[in-house]
């Protein structure tokens, strides 16, 4: 084989790993790192150690760089962000109704719906049914679930 079939070996390797960034499948990925294992092993076997080492060696430089754009690609993609306590999907505003008072706006058996300062919010009774246009009170809320018990007039 000669230097440039090899290098065209690996240079089609390489376009079909970074194609997988964004055709999801990994059959064209593995494709690619096939060609780019033969390409090495035959640049070893057939040209020498130094044309061999060589493309080891950008074969090796291009994994970090292929994952670091696999992150930014994926995080754009899904929108991921970080918070102090780890990933989250949505802004948790709900601590600050704990003692909040409001109207159920349905019948709460136990669930339902309830418009506390200002805000449609779903709710959950502490088991009782509370009945439509009943005042409650937000007794406990733990992630996106908010306790709720009737104020007693």
């Amino acid at each position: 084989m000669s230097i440039p079939s090899i290098i065209t070996l690996y240079v089609i390797g390489l376009v079909a790993i970074t194609i997988e960034l964004f055709i999801p499948g990994a059959i064209v990925g593995l494709c690619g790192a096939a060609c780019v294992i033969a390409s090495i092993t035959l640049a070893y076997i057939h040209i020498s150690n130094l044309v061999g080492h060589t493309l080891l060696g950008l074969g090796i430089c291009f994994i970090p760089i292929f994952f670091v754009s696999w992150y930014k690609i994926l995080s754009k993609t899904f929108s991921i962000k970080a918070s102090e306590e780890g990933f989250t999907s949505a802004e948790d505003r709900t601590e600050e109704l704990l003692s909040s008072e409001g109207v159920a706006v349905t019948t709460l058996r136990p669930s339902g719906t309830a418009n506390i300062s200002g805000n449609r919010v779903d709710v959950i009774s502490e088991g009782e049914m509370i009945a439509k246009n009943t005042r409650v009170k937000v007794i406990e809320v733990k992630g996106n679930r908010i306790v709720v018990k009737p104020v007693k007039l």
